[in-house]
């Protein structure tokens, strides 16, 4: 039988550092908290071969005594609290004291510090975990940490760190996020000795959020600004025709606090919903103050992750706001998309000219204009992708707001896009996205609004499934027929569809059925009835919307503006792709090197 031991301080503090010191940017992390809650108004982060060589912090804070300088290197000491109530009530950055003890255990650390009451300063020295030196030295008010050689008496773990570049990109992105949640302090950042960024005192926080998410929002930032009495909601929400293939330009902060919260970000995604395509992520920079004996950030040792103590209603309020903001950035679309058609004295303009008898139910979306059937889904989504990377060389303008204008019909260009002429430019609009926007939202009140319209199938469609999937149709069937899909059994997991919706062909509507419930089989854990009938409705309105390459005529096109002005959301189609980009002129004078 083994013996129970306590185990030597070293080897416990070296176990401490795997929670704390993760990688190279946990320990920036960990130091410049420190400093922002030392008072510190400037800070200074050098770093070296990704900080494996070498990490260093400066600032200008408060500084340490002697006796505290020795004390903040023993684990569990701090400043920052004293009895257990104050572990639900943490203003500061840092309060479990393991920060220290535990870099410095896995490191050649160096300590550095001095207060205003001082003339003089104190230098520790630590290698492993193990106090060599402790001495008296000249210094500047503040802290100056230095971390070298890192992970050098645990190899096991130094193998696991990734490439320099990956470490420094890292600690980069890290430092990005705490000077945009810390505009009162200057941020400088030394890579290989080289300045690569500069977060100065004079940065607002409309400044700072351009400098860390990029140029190209500029233009594109809308503000947020949201109180009541139990939070305060502010940031900025990015125009979602400026997204990103990753999360990592969403920055969350609760109490000033940088975090990262599964919850908040979908609650952001929900805000969004509607105007982002699938698999990209928006840009956003949102500060919640809440109570803090509403929320726990003493989840994890890393203090990134935290809890809210009611979640709901911080999630449902970021989503809220976000949606309303963007959706007030789009209120005066509507006032200006108006149009005429050009007088151009011949019919033959374009394929499908007003030669064509006009059909007047173009807007009805239960007797669509176009037919069905005009290549397969398959193939559609091949020349969207074909048409998307060919594009890639060339970035116009997404429409956000158009001037308050006459915009002019000028034809259709490849069967697929209506061209117009605005006082902005050249305006293209993607006939089958706006036309699946505006199929989608009359589908969507049509079944709020229980006006649903079914038609009978004349030899009703049989479906065969297994035991799960029966048992998945079953559950939804109530659902089904709320959008008008009438299905009932026939048998053992056999089933008969008898009516559908009049928008919907015949023959589409059995793949639809298959899709979606292979889609509930593979989410089945994140599957919500509200979800599903959403994603239906986005099916349904993508399979009956007019697909590229068919001819309309300019009353059709006309019609199609006209319906898409009345739309909620006119400028994305439900997956989320705009329905509409403008070149400027200033870009097409370019273009032809009329301006430099």
């Amino acid at each position: 039988m083994t013996t129970i031991r306590i185990l030597p301080e070293i080897l416990s503090n070296q176990i401490a550092a795997g929670e704390v010191v993760q990688r190279p940017s946990s320990i920036v992390k960990e130091l410049v908290e420190n400093s922002i809650d030392a008072g510190a108004t400037s800070i200074s982060v050098e770093i070296e071969k990704g900080g494996k060589s070498l990490i260093r912090i400066s600032d200008n804070g408060c500084g340490l005594s002697k006796d505290d300088a020795l004390l903040s290197i023993e684990r569990y000491a701090t400043s920052k609290i004293f009895t257990k109530e104050d572990l639900f009530s943490i203003s500061t950055m840092g309060f479990r004291g393991e920060a220290l003890p535990s870099i410095a255990s896995v490191s050649k650390f160096t300590l550095v510090t001095r207060t205003k009451k001082s003339d003089i300063g104190t230098k520790i020295d630590i290698v492993g975990g193990k106090i060599r030196d402790v001495s008296d030295a000249g210094a500047p008010v503040g802290t100056m940490v230095e971390v070298k050689n890192l992970f050098f008496n645990t190899p096991a773990r130094k193998k696991f760190l990734k490439s320099d570049n990956t470490e420094t990109s890292h600690i980069a992105d890290m430092i990005s996020g705490m000077a945009l949640g810390n505009s009162h302090i200057q941020f400088r950042l030394f890579l290989n000795k080289n300045l690569t960024k500069n977060f100065s005192l004079s940065d607002d926080l409309f400044q700072r959020s351009i400098n860390v998410l990029g140029k190209d929002v500029s233009k594109n930032l809308y503000k947020i600004e949201y109180a009541d009495d139990f939070m305060d909601i502010k940031g900025f929400a990015v125009d979602p025709k400026v997204v990103r293939s990753s999360s990592s330009k969403i920055f969350l902060f609760v109490n000033n606090r940088l975090i990262y919260d599964r919850g908040l970000v979908s609650a952001i995604f929900q805000g969004y919903k509607g105007r982002l395509m699938k698999g990209k992520f928006p840009l956003a920079v949102l500060f919640i103050q809440i109570p803090f004996d509403q929320v726990d950030v003493n989840v994890h040792p890393s203090k990134r992750e935290i809890k809210f103590f009611d979640h709901q209603r911080v999630y449902q309020a970021v989503a809220r706001e976000i949606g309303k903001t963007l959706l007030k950035s789009q209120e005066n679309f509507s006032e200006s998309l108006k149009f005429k058609a050009i007088k151009t004295g011949s019919q033959d303009l374009y394929q499908g000219s007003t030669k064509e008898k006009v059909k007047d139910s173009f807007h009805k979306v239960e007797q669509p204009v176009f037919e069905w059937g005009i290549g397969s889904s398959l193939g559609h989504a091949q020349k969207e992708k074909s048409i998307e990377k060919k594009a890639e060389s060339f970035q116009p303008s997404f429409c956000s707001f158009i001037e308050p204008n006459t915009l002019k019909i000028l034809g259709q260009v490849m069967g697929t896009y209506i061209l117009a002429e605005s006082e902005a430019g050249l305006m293209m609009i993607d006939q089958h996205a706006a036309h699946e926007r505006i199929v989608y939202e009359s589908l969507k009140k049509r079944y709020l609004s229980l006006e649903v319209i079914s038609q009978d199938l004349i030899v009703p469609e049989i479906l065969e499934f297994n035991f799960k999937e029966s048992d998945i149709l079953f559950d939804i069937s109530g659902d089904l027929a709320g959008l008008g899909i009438i299905i009932e059994p026939f048998g053992k997991n056999t089933f008969v569809i008898k009516s559908i919706p009049s928008i919907i062909d015949e023959k589409e509507v059995k793949p639809i059925i298959i899709e979606i419930i292979e889609k509930i089989l593979k989410d089945k854990n994140d599957f919500s009835k509200e979800n599903w009938l959403e994603e239906w409705l986005i099916l349904m309105s993508c399979h009956s919307a007019v697909r590229a390459n068919k001819s309309m005529n300019i009353k059709e096109m006309e019609k199609l503006l006209e319906d898409l002005e009345k739309c909620d959301n006119p400028m994305h189609c439900p997956h989320g792709r705009p329905t509409m980009i403008t070149i400027q002129k200033a870009e097409m004078e370019k273009l032809f090197k009329r301006v430099v």
